[in-house]
């Protein structure tokens, strides 16, 4: 009972050990894709890497990783079904060893029944084959090999299609990123204008040059506007960093 115990606990204890392993792993994998807020300055010089240099990190995009697994399963399919010939083939082999006794009853005029037991030790070995071929398994064998070389081609495509998807997605992501950076540029020249002028009316407006405050009412309105517009810039750009480094599986902002 105690021995039935031990065991029951042990696999109770396997399962959440495993789990806590598997979470681990997943934790470091995401703890590199954090957003991180760059700076204005930051965004501003920023040098994004070449296209080329993200496709080749690309490759190693789960949705790849899940496809280059098939392909692989579906190799050894067909190396299977290559051997599938043996199939029709045993061979099986014996091997006995033993004493071999016997026992014989002897009796005479003069001597009563008597049993005279004899043995001796004796060893054996057989080999021996056997050949069993089903004919339509035998002209199958040809089409079944050359269906599974079909399969892995066509889990090759799926698979250079993928990786075209992601290109353009990269693409996409590249060139918007792109844009934005060059929006971002603009915004924040927008912004330094602004307070500039906003502050040349608020000195006029201390000097009394300017009597009414509807022209420092309007810049304040547009200096708000710009930087609104920078914001939502800023914001969007994090989630092109964030979209573009979990694709490419690239870690772009703390380079």
């Amino acid at each position: 009972m105690k021995i039935t115990w031990i065991i029951i606990y042990c696999c109770s204890i396997l399962p959440s050990l495993c789990f806590g392993q598997k979470s681990d792993t997943i934790a470091q994998d995401t703890t590199r894709f954090i957003p991180k807020t760059l700076s204005t300055n930051e965004f501003i010089n920023y040098q994004l890497p070449s296209l080329e240099v993200l496709f080749e990190n690309a490759k190693s995009n789960p949705r790849l990783k899940a496809i280059e697994a098939a392909i692989e399963a579906a190799r050894c399919d067909l190396k299977l079904t290559k051997r599938d010939w043996l199939q029709y083939f045993s061979v099986h082999a014996g091997y006995t060893y033993g004493i071999l006794g016997t026992y014989t009853d002897q009796e005479s005029q003069y001597t009563p029944l008597t049993t005279v037991y004899s043995g001796a030790t004796q060893s054996s070995w057989s080999v021996g084959g056997n050949v069993s071929i089903p004919i339509n398994q035998l002209f199958k064998h040809r089409l079944n090999v050359k269906k599974q070389k079909r399969l892995i081609e066509n889990v090759e495509y799926s698979q250079q299609i993928a990786f075209d998807e992601i290109k353009g997605e990269i693409i996409e992501l590249y060139c918007t990123v792109q844009f934005q950076l060059k929006m971002l540029k603009l915004a924040t020249e927008t912004i330094t204008l602004y307070d500039a002028e906003y502050q040349t009316v608020v000195l006029d407006y201390i000097n009394n040059k300017n009597k009414t405050n509807r022209l420092l009412s309007d810049i304040k309105n547009s200096q708000k506007d710009a930087k609104t517009e920078y914001e939502k810039i800023i914001n969007e750009l994090n989630i092109l960093f964030l979209k573009l480094e979990l694709i490419c599986n690239t870690n772009l902002r703390n380079r």
